[in-house]
């Protein structure tokens, strides 16, 4: 029992230790929050949106769900791709979501019309020239907490935990 435990334990520690090496820790978004993006954003059943580091998938089926979207979400962890999965697959969502493992700064975003970012302030800046070369004029970006170096948000929004939300729409 004691071996049982212990190996549980280093599993978790490890596991910690390499999710503070990545560009955000997972922290969900709830439900309210979400429908109010996707009201700014204009999400509708044309749309393609990615949620880069997707964590437990709850961006996408709620995308497919609530606006009939398509949605692609990004995430390297393979414990919250699993989640992601499986949240996918229950919903009912497969036939209009995904979900890859991966690194989000080596998908292709061409395509996309809608980008989520629950991100670091480093990622976005990193993210910020990627979205200059493959987003198409007119994609929205909606970024939390932090905005994305070099582009001039459309709106911003303070949400009811006084998190900070900024829109982007590409230009050319």
């Amino acid at each position: 029992m004691l071996v049982v435990l212990s190996s549980l334990g280093l599993v978790g520690l490890i596991w910690i230790s390499w999710n503070l090496t990545l560009d955000a820790l997972w922290q969900p978004t709830d439900h309210k929050t979400i429908s109010r993006i996707l009201d700014t954003l204009d999400v509708g059943s044309g749309d393609l949106v990615y949620d880069l580091g997707c964590g437990d998938g709850r961006w996408l089926t709620r995308v497919v769900r609530d606006r009939g979207a398509r949605a692609i979400g990004v995430e390297i962890d393979p414990f919250r791709v699993i989640i992601s999965w499986l949240r996918v697959v229950f919903s009912r969502s497969f036939s209009r979501a995904r979900v890859i493992w991966g690194n989000m700064y080596e998908i292709d975003l061409t395509g996309a019309d809608v980008v989520i970012l629950f991100l670091s302030e480093e990622a976005n800046a990193k993210l910020a020239p990627k979205f200059d070369r493959e987003l198409s004029e007119g994609s929205k970006i909606a970024s939390f907490y932090h905005k994305l170096p070099g582009w001039d948000p459309v709106k911003k929004k303070t949400n009811d935990d006084g998190l900070e939300i900024y829109f982007y729409h590409k230009r050319e």
